[in-house]
């Protein structure tokens, strides 16, 4: 009797134990989710700040277009439009001086490849104009040119691997933001196989549904 009563209690505990974990687990996706969902539509408002205020929207070939006139966060952030808790050391991939305007900077010509870290976040964001010539391929393998048919608009690629968290539940977390935010919320269009954008910011796609990056095209 005393071992069947101490069995139980041992299977009652880990019952209590793993029931606790798991809430505590969907409790941490749930807040980093809200969270991540809170930047996005973040950085659709710092999108339509920069089109009210007079910002360019219109397509270049990105080759021969001078960058830091364009639409990306380095441009955002001179031109204050940027929360002020954000900083140039949120601002990745490029260096920026502000004491220079953006035509001063060294790496004005880099500005597409910059990328945004808010503060105490590790999640990376990137965004740049569409293209003269920008496709993708949707899921049925058909190549579509959004640069014919969307008018001004946008692209964003989202990098969440250094978040553990939603990386350990990629797969969920990707549809979520995809589905919900990014076609529900922005009406854009969701790349899951999307995870990069090449040497003339165009959409680079693999398919691999679970690496914790996809592109989101925002139409404006």
């Amino acid at each position: 009797m005393p071992y069947l009563v101490s069995s139980i209690i041992a299977i009652v505990t880990a019952l209590i134990i793993l029931m606790t974990r798991y809430e505590a687990d969907d409790s941490t996706i749930t807040s980093e989710i809200e969270r991540a969902k809170s930047m996005f539509t973040t950085i659709d408002g710092f999108v339509n700040t920069y089109i009210q205020s007079g910002g360019d929207m219109t397509m270049g070939d990105t080759i021969n277009t001078e960058t830091y006139k364009k639409i990306n966060f380095a441009t955002l952030y001179k031109d204050g439009i940027l929360f002020g808790n954000i900083s140039k050391e949120n601002i990745l991939k490029v260096n920026l001086n502000d004491n220079k305007h953006s035509s001063e900077e060294t790496d004005k010509n880099k500005f597409f490849e910059s990328q945004l870290q808010f503060p105490n976040s590790n999640i990376i964001w990137q965004i740049v104009p569409i293209v003269i010539g920008d496709k993708y391929k949707d899921s049925s393998g058909i190549e579509k040119d959004i640069s014919t048919s969307a008018g001004a608009g946008y692209k964003i690629f989202v990098n969440f691997t250094n978040n553990p968290t939603l990386k350990n539940k990629d797969s969920f977390s990707e549809n979520f933001f995809g589905k919900e935010v990014c076609e529900k919320t922005l009406f854009g269009t969701f790349l899951s196989d999307g995870i990069d954008f090449d040497a003339n910011f165009k959409i680079v796609q693999r398919e691999n549904l679970k690496d914790s990056k996809f592109v989101c095209i925002v139409f404006k």
